[in-house]
């Protein structure tokens, strides 16, 4: 692994698998909106008649989401190792809270009221028991920006183990304190590529929605 321990290989590391995870949970997030508002289901194929035929954004980004998302892990755990926002320790509740919300929302449009508010609300709850241990573990600061700077260097987290939701790359023996700008770059870099990849889930649905 010490051909990712550049600076420049976290960077990467964590921009692309965090465009990666919101790129692929975005389209994840808008299929079960649409599977939800035909009302839960739907199916594609087979030799038998289909009463609700699904969308062909649908088809394309349902199988693929999961797999996505699990990729995007591989790639913070192997090249980002430790630097930068943690998906690690983030995806979990994004992934489960984000879906929860989608549930209650086609509750509230009168699709499947009472279940959709049972899954929503069961969701919701997976999706935010780990951040409560996040938070009462005092290791809310150190998944925000990591376990390591950009050099590799390890941070000293009062009262949190050195290894936090991530692998720590291999580094100096001396460990360093947090300061803003590393907040700053680790927070800018999470909003950048997350917010991207977001974007363009939501014009890589739409366009092949418009193309099926």
């Amino acid at each position: 692994m010490s051909r990712f321990n550049a600076p420049a290989w976290r960077v990467v590391g964590s921009f692309v698998s965090w465009f990666a995870f919101a790129f692929f949970f975005g389209g994840l997030y808008q299929t079960a909106g649409v599977v939800i508002g035909l009302g839960g289901y739907c199916a594609s194929g087979g030799p038998y008649v289909i009463e609700t035929e699904c969308p062909e954004a649908v088809v394309v980004f349902a199988p693929v989401g999961i797999f996505g998302m699990l990729a995007a892990a591989g790639i913070s755990v192997v090249i980002a190792r430790g630097f930068g926002l943690s998906l690690l320790a983030w995806a979990w509740p994004i992934l489960f809270v984000g879906l929860g919300a989608q549930f209650i929302l086609g509750a509230v449009t009168g699709v499947g009221v009472i279940g959709n508010i049972l899954v929503g609300v069961m969701f919701i709850v997976m999706g935010v028991v780990p951040v409560w241990f996040i938070v009462s573990s005092k290791a809310l600061v150190a998944t925000l920006v990591g376990s390591v700077n950009v050099a590799g260097q390890r941070f000293a987290y009062d009262g949190t183990p050195r290894r936090v939701f991530g692998l720590t790359p291999a580094a100096p023996d001396e460990e360093t304190v947090p300061t803003p700008v590393d907040g700053v770059i680790s927070l800018g870099l999470w909003l950048v590529s997350a917010g991207l990849g977001a974007w363009l889930s939501v014009l890589a649905f739409t366009a092949v929605g418009s193309a099926g």
